[in-house]
């Protein structure tokens, strides 16, 4: 990737019959523009190929403004327009530049609207496939018998599981039938886990409380994001009216979860890191991008996680279910919450008080980490 690569010129003329925006840069750029729509404000998106400096101006023609940051170049619009045409050119003649002409049309909001929501799940494919192309020129780059790690990884950092040990302090949680208190149960799986956990040396374990403390939810999940947390997991133990209920089960975010997160995370002030400078529509855009990938990769480190408990003890037979638990609503850590059996069960609540069992069932659960971060780490070169 050049240094010195760099947008030379952005113009944008016409009145929506058609309008086109013309970018002159240092390098080929890919000719693809995405529209979006979010919170009532359109926007057109063209991904960029090399580190620029950010830049802004003023268009027309149902352009309103437009700002270059991050490899976005993104333009507001003011009025629904529809993409006619991309073009990419080379230089020629007396233009020394490369050049992306994009011609719009004006369409329908509801035309508009429509196109948006598809064009949002190429994006952020397309995102997808450019995350996977610079690890693949990372792979070329290195020699053919060294190992290939992901960038974290290489960079020497490892990765930060917080395990939280659910209830705690004033809140005991529930009572298993063999004496006792979840609370407890909580807290020796928590130190369990961590003691599997830590003769692993990519992993760094953080616990959001390893005394008999109480912790508010909403403090748990601000110390997993203040550590930089790549996965969060919540321990508890289930409770049921019928003692026959047993086995462990996976909880990730629910669809009522999911539209609690913003406002949770506004009164929290769990801001998802967005470089400086970027419009408005464009961070709100990214920020749903992340969301996805966050509740995506719950979702996989349960279904990753499920085989591995059933190694280890019984499972419910709807093992992996949705939730609004509140340790959930991170916006940007994959987050679950593991009910480890139930106490209102007699087996179940011995196997949850029994140190043996517990060891096991913790390296279960280790087990499935490993499986996850696993698939984060590029294969050895040659594999995959």
């Amino acid at each position: 990737m050049s240094a010195s690569a760099e947008v030379r010129r952005v113009q944008v003329v016409g009145n929506g019959e058609p309008t086109r925006i013309t970018i002159w840069s240092d390098t080929a750029q890919d000719a693809r523009a995405f529209l979006a729509e979010s919170g009532g404000a359109r926007s057109l998106i063209l991904p960029l190929n090399d580190v620029v400096a950010p830049r802004s101006g003023d268009g027309m023609g149902g352009v309103e403004t437009w700002a270059l940051s991050n490899d976005t170049l993104s333009f507001a619009l003011d009025k629904p327009l529809m993409v006619a045409r991309v073009l990419s050119l080379p230089p020629a003649g007396n233009e020394p530049l490369h050049r992306v002409i994009i011609d719009l049309q004006t369409v329908s909001a509801a035309r508009f609207s429509s196109v948006a929501k598809r064009d949002m799940r190429k994006l952020g494919a397309f995102r997808a496939e450019e995350q996977k192309a610079a690890m693949n020129r990372e792979m070329a780059s290195l020699r053919p018998d060294e190992p290939v790690v992901s960038s974290r990884r290489a960079s020497g950092q490892k990765y930060v599981v917080v395990i939280d040990a659910g209830h705690g302090g004033k809140d005991p949680g529930s009572l298993p039938i063999t004496g006792g208190t979840e609370k407890d149960i909580t807290l020796r799986a928590a130190l369990a886990l961590k003691k599997h956990l830590e003769v692993d040396p990519r992993y760094s374990v953080r616990l959001t409380r390893d005394t008999d403390i109480y912790i508010e939810h909403e403090d748990r999940v601000t110390m997993a994001r203040n550590w930089g947390a790549d996965l969060f997991i919540s321990l508890h133990a289930d409770a049921a009216r019928s003692s026959e209920t047993a086995g462990a089960s996976v909880y990730t975010i629910s669809a009522n979860g999911e539209r609690r997160i913003d406002k949770e995370a506004n009164k929290n002030n769990w801001r998802i890191p967005i470089e400086d400078g970027a419009p408005k529509q464009l961070s709100g855009i990214l920020e749903d991008l992340v969301k996805r990938e966050t509740k995506t990769r719950s979702a996989e480190f349960a279904e990753m996680l499920l085989p591995e408990l059933k190694k280890s003890g019984p499972v419910l037979r709807n093992t992996h279910r949705n939730a609004g638990f509140y340790v959930l609503l991170a916006p940007d850590v994959p987050a679950v919450l593991l009910e480890m059996g139930f106490v209102t069960n007699r087996e179940d609540a011995k196997r949850l008080q029994s140190d043996k069992a517990m060891n096991k069932a913790m390296g279960a659960v280790k087990r499935g980490i490993d499986r996850f971060f696993d698939k984060q780490d590029v294969l050895l070169a040659g594999q995959g």
